[in-house]
């Protein structure tokens, strides 16, 4: 973080405007995952850490090339409520740690008892 700062102060003052656009959402992201990784390291060893940095690393090579598949990138951008449909199939998966949907249909029998 410490080193994009860096550049962006250089940048800014050698009239290089292209530096500054930049983002730090995807030093924050690694620091954070860096960190995670590490507390996991002394926590539960060097298995779990690979294992967990592994499937995040699967998961995070899946979605790049599913969102950079054409009809994915059509669909997102010119109707972008489908994204909506995501958070309509994590609720219902369960994957969501609130209240699940499913469970309205696991319990129903209870429901018509009372």
């Amino acid at each position: 973080i410490i080193m994009m700062a860096t550049t962006a102060i250089i940048s800014y003052k050698m009239g290089l405007d292209r530096a500054l656009t930049v983002t730090f959402f995807p030093t924050i992201i690694l620091a954070w995952t860096i960190e995670r990784m590490s507390i996991l390291w002394e926590e539960e060893g060097v298995h779990e850490v690979l294992v967990q940095g592994g499937g995040s690393l699967l998961v995070a090579v899946l979605s790049y090339l599913l969102m950079s598949n054409r009809l994915v990138e059509h669909l997102t951008f010119n109707f972008p409520e489908l994204t909506l449909s995501l958070l309509g199939i994590i609720l219902v998966l369960g994957r969501y740690t609130g209240y699940r949907l499913s469970e309205l249909y696991r319990f129903r029998d209870l429901d018509k008892q009372q």
